[in-house]
């Protein structure tokens, strides 16, 4: 059972039945249903969620949390109010060191001693030591980094200037996203609210498509879309460096007014755990999950790094993988403790759902089925809303997703820096 003070001053030992490290979409999902199945099931064990942050991050959102078509709530979720009225608990600290051997996690609050652990830490932004490159660019990785890009886009707004320019690097999935939302933002709402401003944006990719992973046929549509909404693409070309005001590329510079680093993911597994654990910066699992031979130890989602049986590709770090990780990790475990075998863990995509801008999509299923307009972002918006948990915060978000339909986004500039 757990122990846990509620004041602490000094940091202090202690335990939990089963321990969750991270509240993004793995560590999120794996909670919600491993506490229905502990319920259903009348086992006596205790969850505890650990995050440096007090929220849940929608992380698939954030990039319209940056351009005011999300409001920060609805990307979010408070820890506190998942675990209201369970016998579960959450911290809100900073995992320093994970000691799998022991089964103990060192925290900013002290030693955590667990019986099961979920690692579910995900990565953050590789800038690829590119001189200039985290200094001078915007993320959108976290809701604090989404709304400092927001509310330093509104600043120079407000400077009135002549001519904005917005330069994303990396023309992969979060590239995509982000150049397809600030360019809708910029060809409506902003075009009204600040006429004297022209807005240009360019997507700096340095593969020779766009999207690579998706097939040919989808990356024609996303590429038509963005250049109807005003984007220009530069393919083939590599950034050397950035700077406040420009971009040096290979052959040429570009300035820039305001610059989003989409280009890459840092996988820090080696912080946490030692080195003998990782392959490619990821903790190395077997086909149930668990790290090397470390039974009561799993890891999911981006720090996780496994592959289906038989099969030599890695799993992508995105969402639909989290999630199903997520959910597979809880029905393991109670497997385990109701003495029940299940099979090994089988990722198949069910598509890729591509916002690329106001009231448009691209969905790719399986087959290469491919849907792209309207009904492929409504599509995609009503999967992330039967995701979010609660009945009310559904009907909520429906009514402001609505709404915002009819009128302008929210161009404020509040926290986040």
């Amino acid at each position: 059972m757990i122990n846990i003070l509620k004041t602490m001053k000094n940091k202090q030992h202690l335990s939990t039945d089963i321990l969750i490290l991270g509240a993004g979409i793995g560590g999120y999902t794996v909670f919600d249903h491993l506490a229905n199945e502990l319920k259903k099931n009348k086992i006596d064990k205790t969850i505890t969620i650990v995050d440096q942050n007090n929220y849940f991050t929608f992380t698939p959102l954030l990039h319209e949390v940056a351009s005011g078509s999300v409001e920060p709530q609805h990307a979010t979720i408070s820890l506190r109010e998942l675990i209201y009225k369970t016998p579960h608990h959450c911290l809100q600290t900073k995992v320093e060191r994970i000691l799998p051997q022991i089964k103990t996690v060192q925290t900013g609050l002290g030693d955590i001693h667990y019986e099961y652990c979920i690692i579910a830490l995900g990565s953050g932004v590789n800038f690829y030591n590119i001189l200039g490159a985290k200094k001078f660019s915007y993320s959108v990785r976290t809701l604090n980094e989404a709304l400092h890009l927001r509310n330093d886009l509104i600043k120079k707004l407000e400077n009135s200037p002549k001519e904005l320019i917005i330069n994303i690097i990396g023309g992969g999935y979060t590239g995509v996203e982000v150049a397809g939302q600030l360019s809708s933002l910029a060809k409506h709402d902003l075009k009204k609210l600040y006429p004297q401003t022209k807005i240009d944006l360019n997507i700096i990719q340095s593969a020779s498509t766009i999207a690579p992973q998706l097939p040919k046929r989808a990356q024609e549509k996303i590429i038509n879309r963005l250049k109807k909404l005003g984007v220009k693409i530069f393919f083939n070309s590599s950034v050397d460096e950035v700077r406040e005001d420009k971009i040096i590329l290979k052959d040429q510079i570009l300035p820039s007014d305001v610059t989003v680093w989409c280009a890459g993911v840092d996988n820090f597994a080696a912080n946490f755990l030692d080195v003998n654990y990782c392959e490619r910066g990821r903790l190395s699992v077997n086909e149930y999950l668990q790290i090397d031979n470390l039974t009561d130890t799993y890891a999911i989602g981006d720090i996780a790094c496994g592959h289906n049986q038989e099969e030599n590709s890695i799993y992508p770090q995105i969402g639909e993988v989290a999630q199903a990780q997520g959910k597979y990790v809880a029905k393991h475990l109670i497997s385990k403790m109701i003495d029940k075998n299940i099979k090994p863990f089988h990722f198949k995509s069910k598509g890729t759902l591509m916002p690329i801008g106001d009231n448009y999509g691209v969905v790719v299923l399986r087959k290469n089925i491919i849907l792209a307009g309207f009904f492929a972002w409504w599509l995609r918006r009503t999967v992330y809303l039967v995701f979010m948990p609660g009945k009310l915060r559904k009907i909520k978000i429906v009514i402001n997703w609505t709404l915002n339909l009819f009128g302008f986004k929210n161009i404020v500039g509040i926290g986040g820096n």
